[in-house]
This record gives structure tokens, sequence and C-alpha cells, in this order.
């Protein structure tokens, strides 16, 4: 494997077209559609393809992605998009991505690449409380987690769940036959998730409401124990075998904060409408853009306006 002067290692696979940073479904479907149009793909993930799907949500059961009228659970879904991979000839690297570089060069840990483009598709990670005791308890299954990845763990558990979005409400009902007891603490009056959903949770009967209120402690000596809500003036404390945060995501963009692109208020990257970006040569699909509706489904479309625009990029058949 060649070395360059600096000392890193250029991979021996030669120059791609595409290379796609991040596995999750903008990245995987951008895959797809571009090795479908014969060009050399690379899709590099550091963690496990399939994204979020695949860390936090595996048996979630996906209600509106098209051609599963019934739903899909996620990790079957990624598992068919893993096949389409093979099929297509994707190149697929498990390998962590440091930095992007605007000459079309993508450095991991192992390896150095070249490409003619490059699609910023690492999407998002889960928004922290930011409270005492939070990160020390989101280790090593100890009782601070950020979505019901395995319902089954809360089985018979006294448990909170912080948010009043669709996470948060889908965590509830994922737990709602399973925990012993089950609170979900909300700063607001009102609710951003689906109606329909909302209604399910107060129908219950089995969901205790904490509005207008917040977690601001985390205790315990190895695990959670115990968590202080306040509430208006009134601050609560109440024991807890689990805390699962669903409060929102933050954009994943440690990777390409060198190219300093053009992103909105809060971070998420600027794209036209062929998902350029304010850099040559650069796109990016999926949770980590400025979308306004952050669903599988649009990120499937982001892999297809991408692919479309990056074969003319590249080819330039007109």
């Amino acid at each position: 494997m060649p070395t360059l002067k600096n000392g890193e290692r250029l991979s021996e696979e030669g120059d791609f077209d595409v290379i796609i940073v991040g596995g999750g479904p903008a990245g995987l479907n951008t895959a797809i559609m571009c090795a479908s149009r014969r060009l050399k793909v690379l899709l590099l993930e550091g963690d496990k393809v399939g994204g979020l799907l695949t860390t936090l949500y595996p048996n979630k059961i996906i209600p509106n992605y098209h051609g599963f009228p019934e739903g899909i659970v996620a990790i079957e879904l990624v598992r068919n998009w893993l096949h389409h991979l093979r099929f297509a000839g994707v190149s697929v690297k498990s390998e962590t991505v440091l930095n992007v570089n605007r000459d079309m060069t993508v450095n991991t840990i192992k390896n150095k690449y070249r490409s003619k483009v490059v699609v910023i598709a690492t999407g998002t990670r889960p928004r922290k409380l930011g409270i005492p005791n939070e990160e020390r308890f989101s280790r090593d299954g100890k009782g601070v987690h950020y979505f019901a990845s395995h319902p089954e763990e809360f089985l018979g558990k006294r448990v909170f769940v912080v948010g009043g979005g669709d996470t948060a409400i889908d965590a509830i009902l994922e737990l709602v036959n399973l925990a012993d007891d089950l609170t979900l603490v909300h700063r607001h009056e009102g609710f951003r998730a689906f109606d329909e959903n909302v209604e399910k949770v107060r129908r219950s009967g089995a969901v205790n409401l904490l509005l207008n209120a917040e977690i601001i402690t985390i205790k315990g000596r190895r695990r959670v124990e115990k968590i202080v809500v306040k509430q208006g003036r009134r601050k609560l404390e109440k024991r807890v075998d689990a805390v699962i945060v669903a409060i929102g995501f933050v954009p994943n963009d440690q990777v390409f904060k060198a190219l300093q692109l053009k992103t909105g208020e809060r971070g998420f990257v600027l794209t036209d409408g062929a998902q350029r970006t304010s850099c040559e040569g650069i796109f990016a699909v999926g949770d980590i853009t400025n979308v306004g509706l952050r669903l599988i489904t649009v990120a499937a479309a982001h892999g297809a306006i991408a692919s479309h625009h990056i074969y003319s990029y590249i080819r330039k058949p007109y």
C-alpha cells in the first residue's frame, strides 16, 4: 500500500467515483442508486450499517415505508438494503472516518481514499440532557438510555421517559405493557408527536404524565437509582430503575467541520435541490441536512436525487 509524504496510507483500490460517509438509510440508498448508474462507489461506516435503525431501533416496526403496508421491523429493512448493496457491487468498509477534505480525499483510521464526489450521510445522534450523572450512567447498561432498543430489558421496572415528540411517545408505547411503573416527563403541556399516538398513551391509563416538568439530576452509586424532577417551584425525588432520554437529535458533524459547509441555525447542512452543499463536489443527504421532515422515505428520496445529479456531475453526459 503506497505511503504518502505525511505518513498516511493511500488505499490500493484506486480512486472511486463516489465515496459515501455514513451507512444509515440515506447513505445506503445513495450508494445503491449511484452503483445502479455504473459508478464506482465506496461506503464508509465506522459503526453498524443501518444507522439509528440498527443501533437504536432494531426491533421497531417501521409503519410508513413504502411497499410494506403492515410495517416492517427496522433490522429487516436494513438486511434488505445490505442484500441490495452486495447485488449492486458497492464496496463497504467498516472504518471510522476522521475527516473529509476539499480535495475529495477522505481520511479514516486505517486509510486515505480519493474520489470525484463525496456524499455526507452522517445523520444524527441523540440529544443529551446535560445533567449530572447522565453520561456516566449511559454506558454499560447502567440505566440511562436513548431509546427502548430492547424493550424486554424494561420488564417489571420503574421507567421515566423524557420528551414530547415521536421518539418519546414511541418509547412509551413500546413499554406500556412491560414496565411496572411508567412515567412521561415533558417540559410543555402539548406534544409534537402524532396526535393518534398521544391519544393511545392517554387512553392506556398506564402512564403517569408529568407535564411542564424536567429532570434536573440523576442519582445513584453504581447505576441509576433516583431522579430529581423540577415542576414549577417544587422539586420531586423519585425512585427509578431506568431513564430514557428522547428529546431529539443533533447533527453528526465532526468529520466535516473543517469544510465549513453552510449550515442552518441548528447546525444541519444546507443543500440545494440537487443535494449539493456549499462546497464543490460535496453532496449531503438524509438527516444531516436541513430537511424539514426526517423520515426514511425522505432519506431514500435524497439518495435518488443525489445519485442523478452526481452521475451528471461526473460523467457529463450532455
